[in-house]
């Protein structure tokens, strides 16, 4: 239970409380990494680097940690206007991606749509003539018109006239 607030606390997680005075192993005799976690959490304070039983991305990360809580006041605000500027940095590139690629596939759609309006169109417009030629043949033809004649002013090919 929290002391404060009395929230217990969810039961998927786990709490160990460990005693590091009762912990008595040196790294060497130290096996696995709760051991080990022990071991560096209990000599932080006087080890100068990380040692070799160490060498693992976690207390990797727990070194630097180490390190800037060691900064003095104005080296830890510098230190920390400096990852703020860095976050910022980062979140104005990501945002900036994500916005170039949201206008590209908007342009990139505008465009397609746009390609196949004028497609269709084109398409349409071309099938509409060609309908309005074959009525117009068949007015010629119903004026009694020779298909010759009528092939040279629609255009249309005269086996086709013909089978009007």
């Amino acid at each position: 239970m929290e002391k404060e607030s009395h929230e217990v606390a969810e039961e998927t997680i786990l709490i160990n409380f460990v005693e590091l005075d009762r912990f008595t192993k040196g790294l060497e005799e130290s096996e696995g990494t709760v051991e080990k976690w022990c071991y560096a959490l209990k000599h932080m304070w006087k080890l100068h680097g990380l040692p070799d039983g160490l060498r693992q991305t976690v207390f990797e990360r727990l070194f630097e940690a180490c390190e800037i809580a060691r900064f003095s006041p104005d080296k830890r605000l510098r230190y920390e206007k400096e990852m703020i500027t860095e976050r910022d940095y980062r979140n104005i590139l990501e945002t900036a991606r994500e916005d170039g690629f949201a206008e590209g596939e908007a342009k990139g759609k505008a465009e397609g749509l746009a390609e196949g309006e004028a497609k269709g169109l084109a398409e349409g417009e071309a099938k509409g003539r060609a309908e309005e030629k074959v009525s117009i043949a068949r007015a010629m033809l119903a004026s009694g018109m020779e298909p010759s004649l009528i092939s040279s002013l629609t255009g249309l090919p005269e086996e086709v006239v013909r089978r009007l």
